[in-house]
């Protein structure tokens, strides 16, 4: 009697470890997948935020570069169209594959970074430029 007892819940016993055993081991197996997800995440973010700093010193370079071809020029206008061109040619040498849009982002906050605190520049005749009069009144 006591045999068949044994023989009935034994293999009942069993499966029972075994379940818990499975689940257990699937609930880790979850964690440890979400885990490495966010760690690949997290490192993407990480190399995404790199290559931007990247791509931003690059742009400061070649900001630099163009700053210096054109600090003096006859005409405002002619200085800008070919400012912004000589920028795309030095950015399209430092980083190759760059599109126009990505250029064009990195030129603004290079821009922006680098004139922060500079006067602005006004065309008072087409051949002339001058700072502008910070200092007038209205």
């Amino acid at each position: 009697m006591l045999q068949q007892i044994i023989s009935a819940v034994v293999p009942v016993a069993v499966t029972a470890i075994v379940a818990v055993g499975v689940a257990a081991i699937k609930a880790l197996g979850d964690a440890g997948v979400q885990f490495i997800q966010r760690k690949k995440d997290a490192l993407e973010v990480k190399i995404g935020a790199d290559a931007y700093q990247q791509n931003l010193a690059f742009a400061k370079a070649a900001w630099a570069i163009v700053d210096e071809k054109f600090r003096i020029t006859p005409t405002l206008e002619k200085t800008v169209e070919a400012k912004q061109k000589e920028f795309t040619a030095q950015l399209e040498k430092l980083i190759p594959g760059i599109t126009d849009d990505e250029i064009e982002q990195l030129r603004q906050a290079v821009a922006g970074e680098v004139n922060k605190g500079r006067a602005a520049i006004t065309a008072t005749d087409s051949k002339v430029i001058a700072p502008a009069d910070t200092t007038a009144q209205a």
